[in-house]
């Protein structure tokens, strides 16, 4: 669901770009900061807007309040870390987190996930299918919210990770670069993320910022596993070699520079689960866990240009040692 504002305040001189702008700066202020209490005046200071707008406005843009967005990120966040940080005990993750203790921490998890954080952290990552569902070590698939898939669906009862498709591709742990990028930001299904591209091209091409040379980014920062899909946000992003002046909707940003588990793909729009789902099995059998970043996908061509249609890209996940 893309960012949208149903609100009559005084805005002559601020666009609606401009108030979904400053709702960004104030999501990605709560991702580095989940340690640390956030409460609402700080968020209203840095979008510029009094506590009492800002509470209004962001409820309206998002859906939530401010205080239940912040709370759902940080039990994600607990979410992946009991996924991917298997020596740290389940109360040094919640207080690393911002809980302030493991009772109450308890208490929120269960009511979040149905399942206690212990049950939630038996079940392996896993991989993924295009519905959000997370496979056990055992091949079971579970819910991102922790019942059995066969309560939900039962087609998916019987499949196993040794029936996944795979597919047979180069893969390889390399040091990446930091990327500096603008950005256009999309909640919603991963793979709607197109009508995000469509709005940046739309506002880079005038400047251009759209050559052969022309590196596209898309970055996903949640797990399918744990977020519902309506929440996800999605970044589409070019690659750029120089400062550019940024404004409403387009914003700067950078991927983080380290060790990512690098897979090479020449895929149709009908392959990219199956590409995921490569990844994520030759990770589980690498010496290599997932970092906390967010992964991201370079293009380097561009798909209508190609005879069959086909993406050239690499997938790139964060890593780090078991």
């Amino acid at each position: 669901m893309k960012l949208t504002i149903f609100v009559a305040m005084n805005s002559k001189d601020l666009s609606k770009k401009e108030y979904i702008n400053r709702i960004i700066r104030v999501m990605e202020y709560i991702d580095q900061h989940l340690d640390q209490t956030i409460d609402l005046s700080k968020m209203a200071d840095i979008a510029s807007f009094s506590p009492f707008h800002f509470h209004r406005i962001f409820t309206l843009m998002t859906g939530e309040t401010p205080n239940t967005y912040v709370s759902r990120i940080r039990m994600e966040k607990v979410g992946r870390l009991l996924q991917s940080e298997t020596k740290l005990s389940i109360a040094s993750i919640a207080l690393d987190c911002g809980f302030e203790n493991i009772s109450s921490f308890s208490r929120s998890f269960k009511k979040h996930f149905n399942v206690s954080a212990k049950e939630f952290r038996q079940e392996a990552k896993g991989i993924f299918s295009k519905e959000g569902i997370r496979y056990s070590k055992n091949g079971n698939a579970v819910s991102k919210i922790g019942k059995n898939i066969q309560q939900i669906d039962a087609q998916f009862c019987s499949v196993e990770l040794k029936q996944l498709i795979l597919m047979d591709t180069k893969i390889e742990i390399k040091q990446m670069p930091a990327l500096k990028l603008i950005c256009y930001r999309r909640t919603g299904a991963f793979n709607q993320i197109g009508r995000a591209y469509e709005e940046l091209f739309k506002w880079a091409a005038p400047r251009g910022l759209l050559n052969a040379n022309t590196k596209a980014v898309s970055i996903y920062h949640d797990d399918p596993s744990i977020t519902e899909v309506e929440k996800m946000r999605n970044d589409a992003c070019l690659a750029v070699d120089r400062d550019v002046d940024v404004e409403g909707e387009i914003r700067k940003s950078q991927t983080e520079e380290g060790k990512y588990a690098v897979g090479y793909f020449e895929i149709g729009i009908e392959d990219f689960e199956k590409a995921w789902n490569t990844m994520y099995a030759w990770l589980s059998e690498s010496g290599y866990q997932p970092r906390e970043a967010s992964p991201y996908e370079i293009y380097h061509n561009d798909n209508n240009q190609h005879p069959e249609k086909k993406f050239i890209l690499e997938i790139c996940i964060p890593v780090k040692p078991l």
